[in-house]
């Protein structure tokens, strides 16, 4: 992206994250209780617990946290480009770690990976051609989801009305249903996800929501085979990005390669072991993954821009404030802040206790079993927005469940 699009280069880019792994930063009340929940699983590998817990404990708020070996090694990549973390000297401290941790990576496995740059997938929803990624990202499930919903007079249900609440959830699991029966990396199964979300088959699918929860939704067939950071930025001469990346759990597979400061991810715990599932684990496939960040364009024309860590609440958060600020038009701070919803499996629907009773009883209602998160419950994610409107006038919003903030500069 570096290369394609910027003005800086990697080693000016890089600088700042070098100088906070270097010189280290005050630790966050969210980080500090982050590392000490998980401070046996840190503890049991030697690299982390002398990185997160150098004083033998999980550190306090606002106790510095260093990470000088990290440091090095984005010296070397800024130096030398990102093949020095695949082919290069530093590839090589990682597989000798790996080997030396009776892990299987080897060096032709860093070797031959290659970044792709496939071309974006995109809906037509609410008059904006609403972009997200194609697999092995989940950006599908949020273009099935609007798709489904496309048409269906929400406005008239009403903002935070327990109707629309209702539709979005069971649009929701006709999207997650096709999820788990058609999703895969597209080159290992035949698996065309814009068939999921083209506009006959998601009017196919809608004719699923009915008056009540479903507790089992099955598939359809559309005629085809098939702790994470997100930040958002725009700038003066149109361009934006939303990105979104993840080592899978807090802290990925809580092992540091010795000499490197890299933390190793878990991602390979997004595979499935049923032989019979287009996700299943092989050599050489890439697991199918929640991460999904969203741009919508008037024409060629940016308009918004969001996105969130969650796992499998990121579609659903992202769909949900899709709808508020497409449908509803809300400002984006506003629709960061609105209550949430989470849903997993059957009935039961969690639902931030900030939703009046009224709604919650309505839900109730219609068959959803109600579970009360925290009023503001990180479960369901931490959004980042920015919106451009007619005028070219920029606003940004910043979710207060986790960490995050809204700059001008």
């Amino acid at each position: 992206m570096i290369e394609a699009h910027g003005r800086l280069g990697l080693d000016r880019a890089l600088a700042p994250a070098i100088a906070y792994a270097d010189e280290g930063f005050a630790v966050s009340d969210v980080l500090a209780a982050a590392i000490a929940s998980d401070a046996s699983l840190l503890s049991a590998d030697p690299e982390c617990a002398r990185i997160y817990m150098p004083r033998g404990r999980a550190p306090r708020a606002g106790e510095i946290l260093q990470q000088s070996d990290l440091a090095e090694s984005l010296r070397e990549i800024a130096r030398h480009g990102p093949d020095a973390f695949y082919r290069g000297t530093l590839a090589g401290r990682i597989v000798d770690g790996i080997e030396e941790l009776g892990g299987a990576l080897r060096g032709e496995d860093l070797d031959a990976h290659r970044t792709d740059r496939p071309d974006p997938i995109s809906v037509r929803y609410g008059g904006l051609d609403v972009y997200g990624q194609p697999p092995v990202s989940q950006g599908h499930v949020l273009l099935e989801e609007l798709a489904i919903v496309d048409g269906m007079e929400l406005r008239k249900m009403g903002w935070g009305s327990a109707d629309l609440i209702h539709t979005m959830v069971e649009a929701k699991k006709l999207a997650f249903a096709d999820r788990d029966a058609y999703a895969g990396d597209p080159r290992a199964v035949d698996f065309h996800p814009r068939g999921l979300f083209a506009p006959e088959y998601a009017a196919a699918r809608r004719k699923g929501i009915g008056g009540r929860a479903a507790d089992r939704v099955e598939a359809g067939d559309p005629g085809v085979a098939a702790h994470t950071t997100y930040l958002t930025v725009a700038d003066r001469d149109g361009n934006v990005v939303s990105l979104i990346e993840s080592v899978f759990s807090g802290f990925g597979a809580a092992t540091i390669v010795p000499g490197t400061g890299i933390l190793l991810n878990d991602r390979l715990r997004g595979f499935s072991l049923d032989p019979s599932s287009p996700n299943v684990l092989a050599a050489g496939k890439r697991p199918v993954h929640t991460l999904n960040a969203v741009i919508a364009l008037d024409g060629s024309t940016p308009r918004l821009a969001f996105g969130t860590p969650g796992r499998h609440a990121q579609v659903q958060t992202n769909f949900q404030l899709g709808v508020a600020l497409i449908d509803f038009g809300l400002d984006v701070q506003a629709a960061i802040e609105a209550p949430r919803w989470y849903h997993e499996h059957g009935r039961t629907l969690r639902v931030e206790a900030r939703f009046p009773e009224e709604v919650r009883r309505a839900l109730g209602g219609k068959g959803h079993e109600i579970e009360l998160l925290a009023e503001w419950d990180a479960t369901t994610g931490g959004a980042q927005a920015i919106a451009v409107d007619a005028n070219g006038v920029f606003a940004a919003g910043a979710d207060p469940r986790r960490e995050g903030v809204a700059a001008g500069y």
